[in-house]
């Protein structure tokens, strides 16, 4: 861990380097890689807990699966859903993009009418990952949530800090 900073001058830019951010703000990310401020961490903490391997899981908003390329293996393991559900299923409007996702057994794209392409009352658990706040009518997202989640399901959602 760095302890010689100083940032005055020229040596303010140093400030822009994130690992150098990261080892004088969070010492503790020399431990793992990670803070105690990790909202990623605690967020899919929290989902692999509510997780039942018989569970079929839809990732509304699944996008190209990015953290699958995250350097933390940790972060990336409690990311994945895949194998931890009875299968994990992805939404979302960008086709092209998520039929790649590593971290999906099947894509499916949302239908034009915003619908989802799910059998009523067939999934227990739905996860959107900062997926809210690009949504135009919250209320039929939230319609097509309670029609899809079996008795007892749970839905999940992450928000951005603003």
């Amino acid at each position: 861990m760095r302890t010689d900073l100083t940032f005055t001058g020229d040596s303010a830019a140093e400030l822009t380097d994130a690992r150098t951010h990261k080892e004088v703000f969070y010492p503790e990310s020399a431990f793992g890689g990670f803070t105690d401020i990790d909202g990623t961490i605690a967020f899919y903490t929290r989902v692999n807990a509510l997780l039942q391997s018989t569970y079929p899981v839809i990732d509304v908003g699944c996008g190209r699966g990015s953290h699958a390329e995250d350097p933390l293996p940790w972060r990336r393991n409690l990311r994945s859903l895949k194998g931890k559900a009875s299968q994990v299923i992805g939404l979302d409007v960008d086709e092209e993009t998520a039929r790649g996702n590593p971290s999906l057994d099947e894509f499916r794209p949302l239908l034009a009418n915003g619908g989802w392409p799910v059998k009523d009352k067939s999934i227990g658990l739905v996860l959107s990952d900062c997926v809210l706040e690009h949504l135009s009518d919250p209320g039929s997202f939230f319609s097509e949530a309670g029609r899809v989640l079996q008795p007892g399901g749970t839905y999940v959602s992450e928000l951005p800090t603003v």
